[in-house]
């Protein structure tokens, strides 16, 4: 299984994290992948940590960083929570109210229906 998966649903890209632990080395990788697709175009992303038990703030601020970028270009970021919820680092840095969570990667497409 690769660390990273990309799945295209219609102009949404899914960006599934395949790491049990998400740290400072997974991070320059991570940030590498989500910079390309969005110097492609891509405004409308998902990405999805279900798989992840541990995530670092180095990695955590590339999804901040993605969050940034996609508002500076009109584009959308929503994430699906790590299945062993890290709440707690979301609710210590105080920035879960900035994130379109979702607990499934399923319930994440369906809500870009809305957004349309």
């Amino acid at each position: 299984m690769e660390d990273y998966e990309k799945i295209f649903i219609e102009d949404i890209i899914v960006i599934g994290v395949n790491l049990s632990r998400s740290t400072l080395l997974e991070s320059k990788e991570f940030r590498k992948i989500i910079e390309e697709e969005i110097g492609y175009g891509h405004n409308r992303l998902i990405i999805d940590l279900s798989k992840c038990e541990i995530i670092d703030s180095t990695f955590f601020g590339v999804i901040i960083m993605t969050l940034k970028k996609l508002n500076e270009a009109g584009g959308t970021l929503k994430v699906v929570e790590p299945a062993n919820p890290i709440e707690d680092i979301f609710t210590i840095t105080n920035t879960l109210r900035i994130f379109d969570l979702y607990k499934t990667r399923e319930d994440a497409i369906k809500s870009f229906k809305g957004d349309s």
